[in-house]
């Protein structure tokens, strides 16, 4: 779901190839708080913490959020 321009929800239910999947939810909302200034916040429902444990070990969840909100960056300004 897409609730432009505040707000991307969606579920997540992938996995490596024939090994444990990620399942969570997550929200990204963006907040204007000021001309050209946007807050984003970013939250993920895992089912249990023992879940977001292991995505964060066994896929770098950490470090490839660092590199999603970083491509981001660089996409923004393209759009307008």
């Amino acid at each position: 779901m897409v609730v432009k321009p505040e707000r991307i929800v969606y579920s997540h239910g992938g996995g490596r190839e024939n090994g444990p999947g990620a399942h969570f939810e997550a929200t990204w909302s963006f907040e204007s708080v000021a001309p050209g200034k946007t807050r984003l916040t970013l939250r993920m429902v895992f089912p249990a913490a023992a879940d977001r444990d292991f995505v964060i070990k066994e896929f770098g969840a950490i470090e490839g959020g660092k590199q999603t909100l970083e491509r981001l960056e660089e996409y923004l300004p393209k759009m307008t």
